[in-house]
C-alpha cells in the first residue's frame, strides 16, 4: 500500500473516531445527568414522604393522647350534663364551660387547631373551644349529618378517624378532622374532634430548595384532585385541579417509580413518585421538575455534538471530494498524454 493510501485510510479512520466519540460520549453524559437528576428527585421525594407522614402520625398521636386524659373525659361528663341541664348560654354550663375554656385555648395556641370539639353518644355537639355553627347541634339527626364533622363523628365511635380536607366557609380554608372516643372506664362518653387547617401540610409543601425554576411537590387524593396547590397556579388548586397521569395513578396503586412522563400540564417532566403510608387516606406523592430545564445541560451538549458532527461530515466529505477530483484530473491528465505520444 503506498504511503498516500495509508495517509487517506488513517485520515477516513480518524474522522470516524472525531464523528463517533462525541456521540458515544453524550449517550454515556446523558444517562448519568438522568441519574443523577433522578436521584436527587427521589431523595426530595422520601424526606418530603417522612415529613408529611410524621405531620399526620403527630395529629394521630394528639388525639389519642388528648382523648385518653382524664381531664378530658372528666369535662365530657360535666359539661355534658350542664348542656342538658341549661343550655349553651344557661350559667350552670357557663360555669363549667369556663373551667375547661383556658385548657382547650392552649391546644388552639400550641398547635395550631382550628379548632375542638366535645360530641356526646347522642351526636350533641355540647362544646367547643371556638363556638361556631357546629356548636349546639346534633351531629347524628341535624343538617350537619351529612358534613365532613358529621361522617367523621361517626366514624369515631371505632377508634381514630380522619375525614379529608372540605373549604371551611367562616376561617376561608381547606380543614379536616380528627376524631376518637372518649371513655370513663368502660363506658363510652361520646366523641372528641379536632380541626385542623390546611395551612400545616402547605407550608410543608411549599419548600422547594433545589428543584429549580420548574420542579414543584404535589398531593394527589384517590378521587384523583389535588391535595395541595400547584406553584404554576395563581389560584388555590386543592380539591378543585384534577390530575391524571401514568405518575399518579402508578402511585395510587401502591407502585414507587421515577420516570419520565408528561405531568398534568403536558409537559415532558422527570417524575419521582410514591403512595404515602397513611392509615386512613390513599394519598400519592410526585416530585418532578421539567425535562427542558432537568437536562438543559445535556441539551446543549446535543446542540453543540449536532454542530460538531455536522462540520466534520462536511470536511470528511469535502475531503474525499477534492481527493476524487484530483485522482480524476490526474487521470484524465494521463490519458492526454498517452495521447499525445501516441
Amino acid at each position: 500500500m503506498s504511503t498516500k493510501k495509508v495517509f487517506i485510510t488513517i485520515g477516513i479512520a480518524f474522522s470516524i473516531f472525531l464523528m463517533t466519540l462525541p456521540l458515544v460520549s453524550y449517550k454515556f453524559l446523558k444517562n448519568a445527568v438522568e441519574v443523577e437528576v433522578f436521584n436527587h428527585l427521589v431523595t426530595v421525594r422520601e424526606l418530603l414522604k417522612s415529613q408529611i407522614e410524621g405531620y399526620f402520625a403527630d395529629r394521630f398521636g394528639d388525639i389519642d393522647v388528648l382523648a385518653r386524659n382524664p381531664v378530658t373525659g372528666q369535662g365530657f361528663s360535666r359539661l355534658s350534663k350542664a348542656f342538658h341541664a341549661s343550655g349553651l348560654d344557661g350559667p350552670q354550663y357557663t360555669k363549667m364551660a369556663d373551667l375547661y375554656q383556658p385548657l382547650m385555648e392552649h391546644y388552639l395556641t400550641d398547635y395550631g387547631y382550628v379548632n375542638i370539639y366535645f360530641v356526646d353518644k347522642d351526636g350533641d355537639v355540647f362544646f367547643s373551644a371556638i363556638r361556631e355553627e357546629f356548636t349546639g347541634t346534633n351531629l347524628l339527626t341535624g343538617r350537619y349529618k351529612q358534613f365532613s364533622i358529621g361522617q367523621v363523628f361517626a366514624r369515631g365511635f371505632d377508634g381514630i378517624a380522619f375525614e379529608d380536607y372540605t373549604w371551611h366557609e367562616e376561617m376561608q380554608e381547606f380543614t379536616s378532622y380528627f376524631a376518637a372516643p372518649v371513655y370513663d372506664g368502660q363506658m363510652l362518653l361520646g366523641v372528641l374532634i379536632i380541626e385542623i387547617p390546611f395551612s400545616h401540610l402547605d407550608a410543608i409543601m411549599t419548600h422547594r430548595a433545589g428543584l429549580g425554576e420548574t420542579g414543584e411537590m404535589y398531593l394527589v387524593g384517590d378521587d384523583g384532585f389535588m391535595r395541595s396547590n400547584s406553584r404554576f397556579s395563581e389560584k388555590p388548586t386543592i380539591l378543585q385541579k384534577e390530575v391524571d397521569t401514568e405518575a399518579t395513578r402508578e402511585a395510587l396503586d401502591g407502585i414507587v417509580g421515577q420516570k419520565i412522563i408528561e405531568d398534568y400540564r403536558g409537559v415532558p417532566a422527570l417524575s419521582a413518585y410514591t403512595a404515602l403510608d397513611l392509615k386512613f387516606v390513599n394519598w400519592a406523592l410526585i416530585v418532578e421538575i421539567e425535562e427542558k430545564e432537568a437536562l438543559a445541560a445535556i441539551h446543549t451538549v446535543e446542540k453543540r455534538v449536532i454542530i460538531l458532527g455536522s462540520l466534520i461530515t462536511c470536511i470528511t466529505f469535502l475531503y474525499i471530494y477534492l481527493v476524487n477530483k484530483k485522482k480524476n484530473q490526474q487521470i484524465i491528465a494521463d490519458s492526454l498524454s498517452k495521447g499525445s505520444k501516441t
